[in-house]
């Protein structure tokens, strides 16, 4: 539970500095619905396709890459999987016998 917490102060940090950076502001958003963040994951990923398809990268804000690990992440925490222990547990080296 604590993870989550602090994985969507995170994501509320990171959220503010990509809309302050952003041309079109998007709306506030509440992270504690994974549906309403599961959109704007979607549209933030049409941004960055449409500036690189416009061959306008210099529009993408560089706090886009931390965001959208940040919304998986607290997407991932709602629905009850932790990717930080799914990834130590893989890296626990397995007895050779």
């Amino acid at each position: 539970m604590e993870r989550l917490k602090e994985a969507q102060a995170n994501l509320i940090t990171t959220y503010s500095l990509y809309n302050a950076a952003s041309e079109k502001k998007l709306p506030d958003i509440d992270v504690d619905d994974s549906e309403t963040l599961k959109k704007l994951l979607g549209v933030i990923q049409n941004r960055e396709a449409i500036a690189y398809v416009q061959k306008i990268k210099k529009s993408i804000p560089t706090e886009v890459t931390e965001l959208k690990r940040l919304l998986a992440d607290v997407l991932l925490l709602l629905d009850g999987v932790d990717i930080k222990i799914l990834k130590a547990k893989n890296k626990v080296p397995a007895n050779a016998d």
